[in-house]
């Protein structure tokens, strides 16, 4: 029986992965988690610590000490963190759209930084950041910026297990600059590029994500089971 953990991304839920979590549910061989985190929170401050022990406590509730972890974005972050604190935990590890590593920002997003914080010390009271990050409340909004500033090179670096990493080519919340750090940090996984696709490629072509994932599996089985 082989148990798959999946982790979705900032704002989801359960059912974030289907049709993909429903897909390998119905395979007889597989067991799915699908674990609904509290992103944002609601009443609280959380920091990706508090994160990674929900998690901890939902694989401990259901007796799961070896899986294949499938992550979205922000789910990614808590791959790393889980990984480094539990180096065996994952047997094989799909990021798609992950987030965790510092890039370089576009001239036009240091632009708008700066210009919102001249504003500021100009005394205006102007809006700052995403929709969905104005729309937070103050809890929400320190968990926020607790999590974004948090550099996981270190933790990234240690993953041993094999990895598979599919990125969408127009991913804008993650973009590609965001997948060439995790492949400077993890030379030996594998990268797939979902052409014409946006942050949620594994949703916009999910038949591919499905086959991709379970080739991917196929391909690596034998050898990290030998282990």
């Amino acid at each position: 029986m082989r148990t798959f953990l999946f982790l979705h991304g900032w704002g989801g839920n359960a059912d974030s992965f289907a049709p993909i979590s429903q897909y390998f549910a119905r395979e007889p061989d597989c067991r799915v988690l699908t674990p609904s985190l509290p992103c944002p929170p609601r009443g609280v401050v959380y920091t990706l610590e508090d994160y990674a022990d929900d998690v901890d406590r939902y694989l401990q509730k259901n007796k799961v000490t070896r899986c294949v972890v499938v992550a979205h974005s922000f789910g990614a972050r808590l791959v790393a963190v889980l990984n480094a604190r539990h180096p065996h935990l994952f047997t094989r590890i799909v990021i798609t759209g992950g987030a965790g590593l510092p890039v370089k920002k576009s001239w036009r997003v240091r632009w708008r930084i700066g210009w919102y914080k001249f504003l500021r010390r100009l005394g205006f009271r102007v809006q700052g950041g995403s929709p969905d990050y104005r729309r937070l409340d103050d809890n929400g909004k320190k968990t926020f910026q607790h999590i974004i500033k948090r550099d996981l090179t270190t933790e990234v670096a240690q993953i041993k297990a094999p990895v598979l990493l599919i990125w969408g080519t127009c991913d804008r919340d993650t973009p590609l600059a965001q997948m060439r750090r995790w492949c400077r940090l993890l030379p030996q996984a594998q990268v797939l590029l979902y052409r014409g696709k946006g942050h949620f490629a594994y949703l916009e072509d999910s038949a591919r994500f499905i086959s991709d994932v379970k080739r991917f599996l196929q391909t690596q089985g034998e050898q990290h089971d030998a282990r």
